[in-house]
């Protein structure tokens, strides 16, 4: 654990307070309002921590854009390929223990061992379908 920060907190709350996964950029449009000594490097450099803690997830989308949440239980993501929303998709306890175990099984295949693991589902969303 870092030491703390009023950024830190503010960075950490908010991604904890927020469903939209938001990029390093919305972030800080968002907190500048609240702080508005607040810089884009300090936003970075707080998500980077945050995430090497553990504190948080960075989801590496298919445009290049990370995206950040603020929700570590495990879940799934979908991000859809038109507008680059991301989603959280929540299975029941039995159905991750399952996705877990086959994963295992998979990197045994491969002679090694799972430490973790993320998955991002890409498709289209309802609203682009539309």
């Amino acid at each position: 654990m870092k030491k703390y920060s009023k950024q830190r907190e503010a960075i950490i709350n908010s991604l904890k307070n927020r469903k939209d996964h938001p990029t390093a950029e919305e972030l800080f449009l968002d907190l500048k309002n609240k702080m508005p000594d607040i810089g884009i490097a300090t936003i970075y450099r707080n998500l980077q921590n945050l995430y090497q803690d553990g504190e948080i997830t960075k989801i590496k989308t298919k445009c290049g854009i990370d995206r950040y949440d603020g929700n570590i239980k495990p879940h799934i993501h979908f991000e859809c390929i038109k507008c680059g929303n991301v989603s959280d998709i929540w299975l029941e306890d039995e159905q991750m223990k399952k996705i877990d175990n086959d994963i295992k099984i998979l990197t045994k295949q491969i002679q090694a061992h799972q430490e973790d693991f993320s998955i991002i589902i890409n498709g289209i969303c309802r609203n682009c379908r539309r």
